[in-house]
Order: structure tokens, then sequence, then C-alpha cells
């Protein structure tokens, strides 16, 4: 039977050997990194901030057509007569028409002059309701409406922007991951390489003590494990700079930078999704109706015909027609105890008109000029969209004979070690060949990368949202 002191003590074991094993970090991942920098990179919450701001704007407009409530008053401080009146009424703007519904009641008291005997009324006052229409001018846009349509043109716009910064500083992360990850796989060939030839050391330690080997050939692979170790040193240099770089993006829940460890580096590469084979003219068709630089151009030439409309209307004769009903109520000066009902018609034609029509001139000239402008950045998508495309090929392709490389250089370097063993190859052979399978090695993490790279490029060009976590505006 174990005594209970060696129970403790293999209980204290077990606990000590599995403490390394809980405390093994995980791997990072890229799906992690871009959910970190959706979250709390400044550039995109400082781009939403932006949104907002504009729909405070949008909102302050929209207060022009908000209810209101008017009143005047009129008293005498000296004179023949007084005559008093509050004119009390509520106005309630509408989009349509330029209608301004309102509904009044107006009170007097005291005498009045004659010329002013439309002030009068009977002895509780007089209730009134009316509306205005505008029938040329200011009929379908007016300076309200103009604001109310260019806010939400504008923030149609800011949206992109922000969907354009979050594509922007996703691919950038999807990047700055990548070549993380690039220098972890490049830094476990380094060390691998080191690894060779510190074991051959001591193999060859021991055919020297034997005789077999003369010692040269231990200071000959001690300059090679010198070698190593200063790649290795070099390695370990990019892995943490691209460490820090990978920190602007992964961050913690309080959106601080955060800075990836070594223990933490994936075994393989991520998987970002493929390119589906189809055709280029449908991919290229596609992208530019979601590309945000084309809706942002769209987004301008819409605010600059707004422009135009309003200058335009600014050239039109204003005709505007009141229909008003009014009652007063009680006894006193009015004859009749029937309702009143009149109609108004104002009239107001511009004569000198170079107002409007250099606001027209301009607007038409910046419709122009961004309708160019557009023409360009879609022949400018459609170029870029192409070279990616083509680079994505080339890079898949390097991938493939950079894998094929590596198998073959593999294999010699096996053969030429097993040859040496044997004693039937030369030292400097043996290394020629370690280092040719790690150069390829290098160049296999290479294409790798570039690959992944290009791929990323092209999702980034192509607004392949879901690749990079982000979420279509509203």
């Amino acid at each position: 039977m174990m005594s209970a002191r060696a129970r403790a003590r293999a209980v204290l074991t077990a606990f000590g050997l599995l403490i390394p094993l809980l405390s093994v970090a995980e791997p990072i991942t890229l799906h992690e990194v871009l959910m970190s920098s959706l979250s709390h990179y400044p550039k995109i919450l400082a781009a939403s901030e932006s949104v907002r701001a504009i729909e405070g704007r949008m909102m302050a407009r929209q207060g022009a057509f908000d209810m209101k409530f008017e009143q005047r008053s009129q008293g005498r401080a000296s004179g023949y007569y007084d005559g008093n009146v509050i004119d009390s009424k509520v106005v309630k703007p509408l989009t349509q028409w330029n209608t301004r519904l309102y509904g009044g009641y107006r009170i007097a008291r005291g005498d009045f002059p004659i010329y002013e005997d439309d002030l009068r009324t009977d002895d509780n006052g007089e209730v009134k309701l009316g509306a205005v229409f505008s029938l040329l001018r200011d009929r379908e846009i007016d300076e309200r409406r103009h604001a109310v349509r260019d806010s939400q043109l504008e923030l149609g716009q800011s949206r992109l922007k922000v969907l354009l910064v979050q594509l922007s500083v996703q691919h950038r992360a999807m990047r700055a991951y990548l070549f993380w990850v690039a220098a972890g796989h490049a830094l476990g060939v380094y060390r691998d390489l080191l690894r060779l030839a510190e074991n051959r050391q001591v193999s060859l330690k021991v055919r020297v003590e034997d005789g077999d080997l003369a010692r040269v050939h231990l200071n000959e692979n001690l300059q090679y494990i010198l070698k190593r170790k200063g790649k290795l040193t070099e390695g370990e240099r990019a892995q943490q700079a691209y460490a820090n770089n990978l920190s602007l993006y992964l961050r913690s829940e309080e959106g601080i930078p955060r800075r990836a460890e070594a223990e933490e580096m994936p075994a393989d590469w991520p998987d970002p999704g493929v390119v589906e084979a189809q055709d280029m003219e449908a991919v290229i068709a596609a992208t530019m109706s979601v590309r945000p630089e084309i809706g942002l151009t769209e987004a301008d030439i819409a605010r600059a015909r707004n422009d135009l409309a309003l200058g335009e209307n600014s050239l039109k004769t204003r005709v505007d027609l009141n229909f008003e009903l009014s009652q007063d109520i009680g006894s006193g000066y009015m004859k009749s105890d029937e309702p009143e009902s009149v109609v108004r018609l104002e009239v107001a034609i511009p004569l000198e008109r170079r107002l409007g029509k250099g606001k027209v001139a301009e607007s038409r000239a910046k419709i122009a000029k961004l309708s160019l402008d557009r023409r360009f950045l879609a022949e400018q998508i459609e170029v870029e969209i192409r070279n990616l495309a083509n680079d994505l090929t080339a890079a898949e392709r390097f991938l493939g004979l950079a894998t094929a490389e590596v198998a073959q250089a593999t294999m010699l370097a096996s053969a030429e070690t097993e040859r040496f063993e044997q004693g039937a190859s030369d030292f400097f052979v043996v290394n020629l060949r370690e280092e040719a399978a790690s150069d390829a090695r290098l160049r296999e993490i290479e294409a790798h990368l570039r690959y992944l790279l290009a791929l990323a490029d092209f999702h980034a060009a192509t607004v392949r949202l879901d690749r990079f976590l982000i979420t279509a505006p509203r």
C-alpha cells in the first residue's frame, strides 16, 4: 500500500505536470484579430461617431417642418384710441407643395380707428383655419427640403465612408496577421536548421574522439551553428516586429493594443476563403454595384442635382394660394354670424435672375465633372480587379511550384544526410543540401504568404464583406 505521504507527493507531482498543460496559450486566429479590430480600432469607432453626428444634423434640418406656435400682440401706450389685439396661431409646415396649415385665435378689445377695422373682433374673439400652397416656385423644392435631402444623402455617404474605413482597416488587419504567421513559420525553419547543426555537432564530437573524423569538421560545423544562430536572431527580430504591427488590430476588451506572444502562433495558415471560378465580367459588374467609392461619387452627383433643382426653383415665379376660413364668436362688432371664407393669391416675379442662373450653371458643371470622375473611377476599378485576378492566379501557381521544390529538396537533403552518416558523402555537401532544403521551405512560406495576400487583396477589391466580418450598411 502507498503511504499517505507518497500519495500526496504523487498528487502534487501530477498537478505540477498539469500546470503547463493548463497554461498553454491558445493560438491567435484570424477571426479573433478581425473581430478585435472591427470592435476596437479607433478609426472605425471615430467613423461611426461621425455617422451619429450627421444623424443629429439631419434631425435638426427636419426640425424646419416642426409645428410651432406664434403670437402677435399689439397695444397702444398713448393716443386717442385704446384698441389692443392678441393674435395667436399654430403653424404646421408640410413637405408637399410647400404647404403650411395653420389655425389661430384672435381677440381685440377697445376702440380702433376706421383704417384698422380689420383688427376688430366680436366679444369672444375670432377663430380661423387656413392653408397656403405654392403653385410654382417652392412647389417641388425649397431651402428646407433641399437641406433635408442633402443631409439624407450626406448620411448615406457617411455610412459608405464607415464601410470604406472598415474595409481598409480589416484588410490591413488581415495582412498584418498573415505577415506575423509567415514570420513564425520562417522562425520554425531557422530553428530546425540550427537544431540539425547542433545535433550534428554532438555526433561529430563522438566521431572525432573516436578518431573517425578530423577535428576541423567540429570547427566548420561550429561556424554553421553561429551562422544559423544569426539567421534565427534575425527571424526572431522580424517576428517581434510583425507582432508589434499586429497589436494595432489585436486589442483587449478595453481597446488597448495587445502584443501577440510567440506561444500564441498558430501551427497552420489561416483560411480566408477562395475565389470562385466564375466569369470575370460578372465579378466586375457585381463589384461596381458595391464598391463604396462608386457609391460616394454617385451620392455627390445626387447632391449636385439637388443643388441644381434648388437653383432652377429660384428662377420660377412665386404663386402662392391661400385658403382661409374664419368665424367670429359672440356678439359685438361683426354684423353676421356666418363664417367668412377668403382666397388670396400672391405673385412675385423675379426680374433679375443672376443668382439663380449662376447656381444652375455651377451645379450643371459640377454634375458633368462628377460624372466623368465616376466613369474614370469605374475604369480604374476594372483594371485593378483584372490585375489582382492575374496576381492571384500567378501566386497560386508559384505556391504549387514552391511546394514541389520543398518535397524535392527535402528528399535530397535526407538522402545526403544518410550517405554522410554512412561515410559516403562530404560534410560540406550535407550542409549545402540542408540549407537548400531550408531555402526551399522559406520560398514556400513566401509563396504561401504571397498567395494569401493576393487573396486578401482580391476579397477587399471585390468587397467580400463576409471575409472581413463586416456587415453591409443599412
